[in-house]
């Protein structure tokens, strides 16, 4: 006795085009007999349409059947058990072009099309990455963690092994897309060229400090310079006489006031 079983999916098409033409065959995939009540159904846009998928023959008990829809040899949409699966479009990949030796590094891939959600997955050289670098004994000489859910690949000390062509690969059930390869160079830190450079500005400072030196002790920086010539006695008041000594400025005290 044949096996019956109909499956309805109803879809609201949102095309360019006015009609939309969907083409629906009988096939034979493996133990399961497939045929559709409606093979050549004609919709315009923006209105629904219903595609049946009736089972003749399984020999199965619990069949799986998908919907596709096939575009340009690509896949781009799967309903299984009324549930629609989105293929990934192109990721976005972020690589870091260049990367001092024993610096932390983080690569970023996002993917928001697919659904169910993708899982990402890091390639150099063409070669995948573990999840975890001390897991697998290829990538002793590296130190980094892979997060399949969001796509980042940390990089908690880069060495010169880990230069390389990187690229991201998001995928679920529907398909796969991958981004363009990314070049990520490590380099080493010229520690010789770095301390030259301090004590360039070091001699450059030092240079400066004893002109600004000289040039006070000359008399540079002086503006106003008195000489014993321009120096006038103060005016003495009527009783008081003051002897002048030697050295200018010093003065004794001769008779005192009378009243």
């Amino acid at each position: 006795m044949a096996l019956r079983r109909r499956l309805g999916l109803r879809l609201c098409p949102r095309l360019p085009d006015f009609f939309l033409l969907l083409l629906f065959r009988g096939c034979f995939i493996g133990a399961v007999n497939l045929k559709s009540s409606n093979r050549n159904p004609v919709v315009q846009e923006f209105e629904s349409v219903e595609l049946s998928c009736i089972i003749t023959d399984s020999q199965t008990n619990d069949p799986r059947i998908e919907w596709k829809k096939i575009q340009d040899d690509q896949t781009t949409y799967v309903f299984f058990d009324n549930k629609i699966q989105v293929k990934p479009v192109t990721p976005v990949c972020r690589v870091p072009k260049a990367v001092p030796v024993g610096k932390t590094a983080t690569l970023h891939c996002q993917e928001s099309e697919g659904y169910p959600r993708p899982h990402y997955s890091w390639y150099r050289n063409d070669v995948p990455l573990p999840t975890d670098s001390r897991a697998n004994p290829r990538f002793r000489n590296s130190s980094f963690l892979l997060n399949s859910e969001t796509g980042t690949l940390v990089f908690s000390a880069v060495h010169k092994e880990d230069s390389g062509q990187y690229y991201c690969i998001a995928s679920n059930d529907a398909g796969s897309a991958r981004c363009e390869e990314q070049e990520m160079e490590v380099y080493d830190l010229n520690i010789g060229g770095i301390i030259g450079g301090v004590l360039v500005v070091l001699a450059v400072l030092a240079l400066i400090t004893l002109g600004i030196c000289c040039a006070y002790r000359r008399g540079y920086f002086i503006n106003n310079k008195q000489d014993g010539e321009s120096y006038k006695n103060p005016g003495k008041p009527d009783g008081v006489n003051y002897i002048r000594t030697d050295e200018e400025g010093d003065f004794r005290h001769k008779s005192s006031f009378v009243i």
